[in-house]
C-alpha cells in the first residue's frame, strides 16, 4: 500500500511509527518505525530530527488538531509550519540534514496518548507536495483505519517516553536492527556510550539481549511495568 502510495504522488521516503504520546508543543516520542528510502544514516540525522526539543514547535499545530479532533488528521509542512519556524530555530536545520523538505503528516489517534502515524516527505531541493498530494495520501491512509491497529506493543509503548532522548535514539536504531558500532558511528559517539545505553534500555524493559528487545517489541509483549 506505501510503495503504491509513494509512487502515486512521488515520495521520496516514508516512516510508520508508533507516537506514544500526543503532546501540542512538545517532543512527540515515537517507537517502531517501518521505513523507506532512507538509507541508515539519513534514517539516523531524522530520528536526532524527531528527538530535537524544537521540533514540537513548529509541528504544534498538527498536534493541536490530532489531539481536539480524535480523528485521522493529514496535513501538509505548509499547512503545519505556517509561520515557516523550521527556517528559524535550530531544529530546522537538524530536518535539512536529513535532507526532508516538504512533507504529509498523517496520523490516526489510537487512544488517550498515542497515535498511528505516517510521515511522507520528499527531498529539501524538490518540488512540494500539492494539496492535491494531500488529499489522495489521506484517502489513502483513512480507509484502512484497522492497520493502524496492527504491530504496536500492547501498552502503545507506553514507557518509552520515560527514557531520555539519546536513549529512544538509541532504542530506535536497535529496533531497527543496527549493532553497537553502526550505532555509535550513525551518532558520532563512543562505542562505550552506546553500550552504556543499551544497558538501561535492557533493564529499562526487562530483557537481556537485542534479539529479546526485538522480540518484545514485534510481539507486543512490554509486561506492565512503570
Amino acid at each position: 500500500m506505501i510503495d503504491g502510495l509513494c509512487t502515486l504522488i512521488e515520495v521520496d521516503a516514508w516512516v510508520w511509527a508508533l507516537g506514544c504520546q500526543i503532546k501540542p508543543g512538545g517532543v512527540q516520542t515515537y517507537v517502531g518505525f517501518m521505513h523507506g528510502g532512507l538509507d541508515p544514516d539519513r534514517f539516523s540525522k531524522l530520528l536526532l530530527a524527531l528527538e530535537h526539543p524544537g521540533s514540537g514547535e513548529f509541528a504544534e499545530k498538527f498536534y493541536e488538531k490530532v489531539n481536539s479532533s480524535k480523528q485521522h488528521v493529514t496535513m501538509l509542512r505548509d499547512e503545519i509550519d505556517v509561520l515557516n519556524k523550521a527556517e528559524q530555530i535550530e531544529a530546522g536545520q537538524y530536518w535539512r540534514d536529513a535532507d526532508i523538505g516538504s512533507l504529509i503528516l498523517s496520523s490516526k489517534p489510537l487512544d488517550q496518548d498515542s497515535m498511528s502515524s505516517i510521515g511522507l516527505y520528499r527531498r529539501v531541493n524538490d518540488t512540494p507536495f500539492s494539496n492535491r498530494d494531500k488529499k489522495i495520501a489521506h484517502i489513502i491512509l483513512s480507509e484502512v483505519p484497522w492497520l493502524h491497529m496492527l504491530g504496536w506493543p500492547e501498552n502503545r509503548g507506553v514507557k518509552v517516553p520515560k527514557l531520555y532522548p539519546r536513549q529512544r535514539i538509541v532504542l530506535n536504531l536497535l529496533l531497527d536492527g543496527m549493532v553497537r558500532k553502526q550505532i555509535a558511528d550513525q551518532m558520532s559517539i563512543t562505542e562505550n556510550t552506546v553500550s552504556g545505553y543499551t544497558k538501561d534500555i535492557y533493564r529499562h524493559f526487562e530483557v537481556n539481549s537485542h534479539v529479546e528487545l526485538m522480540s518484545k517489541f514485534l510481539h507486543g509483549n512490554l509486561g506492565d511495568r512503570d
